[in-house]
């Protein structure tokens, strides 16, 4: 079996609108990195990451802290490519996003990639964990 590498950069990424503070603690458990981003602040916030070459089968488990719901949208920054388009968290609820379930069979593309949180009018207090690998049904 091949072994799980893989790989998200998290960087804070700064928004036209109003920005929030974005934080970021990664953790190995298993074979697969696990990464955990907080967003919070404003009422739009960005979270960066990078998925590496082969390891497009993404899943994503995003939590809204808030009162209020939120809008998330993912994008690959280099091809706009929309993966994510205004999917709408309920307040303290949680939304699981696998790639697999979503009609990327074949993977995501690799690259540099934008999770979008927006809150409206209120501030954003979200969280973000998620895995990447090589294999459709490991994630």
């Amino acid at each position: 079996m091949k072994k799980r590498i893989f790989l998200f950069s998290v960087l804070s990424l700064s928004m036209a609108i109003t920005v929030g503070a974005t934080s970021a603690s990664t953790s190995k458990t298993s074979e697969n990195i696990i990464i955990n981003q907080r967003s919070s602040g404003g009422a739009t916030v960005g979270e960066s990451f990078v998925v590496p070459k082969g390891w497009g089968h993404v899943k994503l488990r995003m939590k809204n802290h808030s009162d209020h719901p939120v809008k998330v949208s993912l994008t690959h920054d280099r091809s706009n490519k929309l993966y994510i388009d205004a999917l709408v968290i309920a307040p303290h609820d949680t939304v699981i996003w696998k790639s697999t379930d979503k009609g990327f069979s074949d993977g995501m593309r690799s690259g540099d990639y934008t999770l979008q949180w927006r809150g409206s009018d209120y501030k954003v207090n979200g969280e973000t964990w998620g895995v990447a690998d090589s294999q459709p049904g490991d994630i």
